[in-house]
């Protein structure tokens, strides 16, 4: 069972990370050209808090694989 747990963090932090390419690639896009394929800024930053989200949630799943055990 642990190892369906671990099997299920590592494909979210996967997803979470293409997720984070993809939205840097739009955000640089957005910065540079404001106007380039209807990139609305509302949804580019509502997308941004997900993001973080889910950067919070990998944060909380995994931190516990990196404590010093004694």
């Amino acid at each position: 069972m642990n190892t369906l747990k671990l099997i299920a963090k590592t494909i979210f932090l996967i997803f979470t990370i293409c997720l984070i390419i993809a939205y840097s690639i739009s955000l640089v896009t957005k910065i540079e050209q404001p106007h380039f394929k209807n990139l609305n800024t509302k949804e580019l930053i509502l997308l941004g808090i997900l993001l973080l989200g889910f950067i919070f949630i990998n944060f909380k799943l995994f931190s516990p694989y990196f404590k010093n055990k004694k």
